[in-house]
């Protein structure tokens, strides 16, 4: 069977807004099914982990040079994906605070893929979503 110029275009027509309609829905998407879970970054000797509970509430460690410390506070996302944590955060390398010493940064969702990169963005810290638990 022989397929016209014109069915090739409506497959790839449809195909394109399937795909766009999709990333649309998933990189929009900052509920907490999507952002909630663990995250780590490793970078300057320091590895953290960063877990994100439904209620809003973090636990983060900090394995740094001769010293683990721990952390438990508060989250929230705002906007168009923006997270901010309450003092509790401990501060990584390269990161900036808020002037009221918050940690805040700017979540991405890429097709299911979530990382969090801290302020300054784009080229603060950047924690990765463990995909499997």
């Amino acid at each position: 069977m022989k397929v016209t110029g014109g069915a090739w275009v409506a497959v790839i027509l449809l195909l394109t807004v399937v795909l766009g309609l999709f990333w649309y829905w998933e990189g929009e998407n900052f509920s907490d099914g999507a952002v909630c879970g663990t995250y780590t970054l490793r970078q300057n000797g320091e590895v953290v982990t960063l877990v994100l509970t439904p209620d809003h509430r973090f636990q983060q460690e900090l394995d740094g040079p001769g010293a683990v410390r721990r952390a438990e506070g508060s989250w929230r996302v705002s906007g168009e994906g923006h997270i901010a944590f309450s003092s509790e955060f401990l501060k990584v390398s390269g990161e900036e605070m808020s002037p009221a010493g918050q940690a805040y940064g700017q979540i991405e969702n890429w097709f299911g893929i979530v990382s969090i990169t801290l302020a300054p963005n784009p080229d603060g810290p950047r924690f990765h979503k463990k995909l499997f638990r």
